[in-house]
């Protein structure tokens, strides 16, 4: 489960602060816990983490990271996700 190598869009955008954070949706699990990336600066090393849908939003938020674009195959999990918990959007926020 290593960290993926980011398209070129995404390496392309990322900053060379070594303290932005980002993360990436990889995907939900059970219906209710997001699966994602989290990484410091470039990206070239990256931890996976699985949280309920509002502890992620919190962590994002609290650490104001960049959200990295989606895979395509979990977009629609996730937005599912998002209305479940109520605050559909999430998908939007996430491909910005």
């Amino acid at each position: 489960m290593g960290a993926q190598e980011p398209p070129a869009a995404d390496a392309a955008s990322r900053s060379s602060d070594p303290e932005q954070a980002y993360v990436r949706v990889l995907g939900v699990r059970l219906g209710q816990y997001v699966e994602f990336e989290y990484s410091l600066g470039d990206g070239d090393l990256a931890v996976e983490l699985i949280l309920p849908f509002a502890a992620f939003e919190e962590f994002a938020r609290s650490r104001k990271a960049i959200r990295l674009a989606a895979a395509d195959s979990i977009t629609a999990d996730l937005d599912r996700l998002a209305w479940r918990a109520g605050q559909p959007g999430l998908l939007r926020q996430t491909n910005r």
